[in-house]
């Protein structure tokens, strides 16, 4: 495998990556429906998610390739990162917020991989478009991790009554 197929598989990652979570975060959207705050802004990353998706779709296509079919690996990663937030119980919005803070810390170590690699193979149109999923993923951690505590005060208010 040659540097510009690596790159088109770890784009496919990405790929991949986008659409296990957008149904993640739909079902965290429905359990934050009590949080209008934190409901609108996953609704909000939600339409970002699916942008990043077409996004990297774009730069594997531009590069001459296709999406390939969901990568098992990575989906069942992903699945074992959100599993523990899946049981309905009165701390679901903190494993929720858990969950998402170490998914979007997943992406932005992913896009950092994939941003590199773009300029490395002088691909410098993708390496922007990637960047921008990059601060996309960057404002949603910064949202989670400011929430975070509240969501944990919550839990421990519910659980004491």
């Amino acid at each position: 495998m040659n540097s510009r197929e690596q790159f088109l598989d770890w784009l496919n990652d990405a790929y991949s990556m986008e659409k296990s979570l957008e149904e993640t975060l739909e079902r965290h959207a429905k359990d934050a429906e009590g949080d209008p705050e934190v409901h609108a802004r996953i609704t909000r990353h939600i339409e970002e998610t699916r942008g990043q998706a077409e996004t990297v779709k774009g730069c594997i296509e531009s590069l001459g390739g296709s999406v390939s079919g969901v990568k098992s690996a990575l989906a069942g990663m992903m699945g074992a990162v959100q599993g523990m937030a899946n049981r309905p119980a009165g701390d679901t919005m903190v494993k929720n917020a858990i969950t998402d803070y170490a998914a979007e810390h997943f992406e932005i170590a992913s896009y950092r991989a994939l941003i590199d690699t773009a300029h490395e193979l002088g691909e410098e149109q993708i390496a922007l478009k990637l960047t921008s999923i990059l601060h996309q993923e960057e404002d949603m951690a910064r949202f989670l991790e400011e929430k975070l505590p509240g969501a944990v005060q919550g839990a421990l208010t519910a659980a004491s009554r």
